[in-house]
């Protein structure tokens, strides 16, 4: 496992999905694209825009929630498998003292993680060649 960071969101021109870029924060050069869709995109993008002029969004409410609630501590989100091109994604947090983890999709994960500034990692397991 590894520590990423979000390095940003594109349209691919071709086919014209989103794609969600990860870069490794060490030196290893190591990367990997998530497709995502085009809300989940737009809000990646308005988090990673500079200024106050950012795009609002529902994900916008969770954060006034998260705040409020003094007991909620996360740990990190982890991007830990894909199957049949589908991510997957486990949120690691403890609550009034009791460690969670929450199955989640990776773009929703990363949105939180942005906000929040929660560090994010990827599985070696996504990254080495079966």
């Amino acid at each position: 496992m590894y520590q990423v960071k979000v390095s940003g969101v594109i349209r691919e021109p071709l086919t014209s999905r989103y794609i969600m870029m990860l870069d490794a924060e060490d030196s290893s050069n190591d990367s990997i694209v998530i497709p995502v869709g085009k809300f989940e995109a737009e809000n990646i993008h308005s988090r990673k825009c500079s200024g106050g002029d950012c795009k609002k969004s529902p994900y916008d409410i969770l954060s006034p929630i998260l705040d409020s609630i003094d007991s909620v501590e996360f740990d990190k989100l982890v991007i830990d498998d894909c199957d049949c091109g589908i991510f997957t994604a486990k949120l690691y947090f403890s609550a009034n003292g009791t460690a969670k983890i929450l199955d989640c999709r990776p773009s929703d994960g990363v949105v939180l993680a942005l906000d929040r500034s929660i560090p994010v990692y990827i599985s070696k397991v996504l990254t080495c060649p079966e």
